[in-house]
């Protein structure tokens, strides 16, 4: 068997592929990324679902993908948990960008985005990753992610300067008050996936003037930082798999146009294609 796991900062989606029967089989957990998480955490995320663990004897090969999987240090760490839950697997550990780049545009050139609780986005040649300016993370970049948006939302509240309307949806919503906001985002852990957790409230308040002022703000940086850094990017299609990109596609696509891009396909969780695509490459050498 083979587990295929995508991972954000705030879910894992995993695929059990039976190669005997090509049947599949689907899990999530919490999101695991080595910048935010230790070792024992990992373990502990990965064991809360007992389904998943369940078939840790039957799974000889793991393919995980990751946030904040870019450098062998971190790899190192995600791999070393893996192995301790499943013990005879062979596992292969990388950028959760490559998986992006795997679900978007298989096997043709094109410029894969993540838009969820993250952003970034890399150059892919239909081969390999090409050209990509590292995420540097929701404090100084994320432009356009859920943590990006909720970052503004909650900065808004703080400052009375939210329309009358959105903030008393907060208030009664979210019981959201001063402490409660200080406490989650300086003292918890994982406070991207807190900030990321308000960005449906530009969802519910999306015809408003200040949700589609704020939507096209974030995705105007988004396009200023990771997609005109490329060389001849109005050439290549443009794809992006999250949450973010798939809800708010109309206003994304709208700011596309103004930079005269090409969109591609979008992908909201991209775990199926991911493992569709390495099923099909081993297929042809079966």
């Amino acid at each position: 068997m083979i587990l295929f796991a995508d991972s954000g900062s705030t879910k894992t989606s995993w695929l059990l592929y039976d190669d005997v029967t090509a049947s599949k089989k689907y899990f999530e957990t919490l999101g695991i990324n080595p910048i935010l998480h230790h070792e024992a955490q990992i373990i502990q995320i990965v064991e809360a679902n007992k389904a998943l663990t369940l078939n840790a004897d039957a799974i000889t090969e793991i393919k995980f993908f990751g946030a904040g999987c870019s450098s062998l240090e971190r790899n190192k760490l995600v791999e070393a948990a893996l192995s301790s839950v499943f013990k005879k697997s062979s596992i292969i550990i990388d950028h959760d960008l490559k998986a992006a780049a795997y679900a978007i545009c298989g096997d043709e050139p094109g410029i894969a985005c993540i838009m969820g609780t993250g952003s970034n986005s890399v150059f892919y040649d239909g081969q390999d990753m090409i050209e990509s300016y590292a995420g540097i993370g929701y404090i100084l970049g994320d432009e356009a992610s859920g943590a990006y948006f909720g970052k503004i939302i909650l900065r808004d509240f703080l400052y009375h300067l939210l329309p009358e309307e959105i903030e008393h949806h907060l208030i009664e919503a979210y019981q959201l008050e001063k402490n409660k906001i200080f406490h989650s985002v300086y003292k918890e852990a994982s406070p991207n996936r807190y900030l990321a957790s308000f960005a449906p409230v530009l969802s519910k308040f999306r015809n408003t003037d200040y949700a589609q002022v704020i939507l096209r703000q974030g995705f105007t940086e988004f396009f200023d930082f990771h997609i005109s850094c490329f060389e001849n990017y109005q050439e290549y299609p443009i794809g992006f798999v999250g949450s973010i990109a798939n809800t708010f596609k109309e206003e994304l696509t709208s700011v596309a146009e103004d930079f005269e891009c090409n969109l591609g396909r979008f992908v909201k969780n991209p775990i199926d294609e991911i493992a569709d695509y390495f099923i099909q490459k081993r297929d042809k050498f079966v």
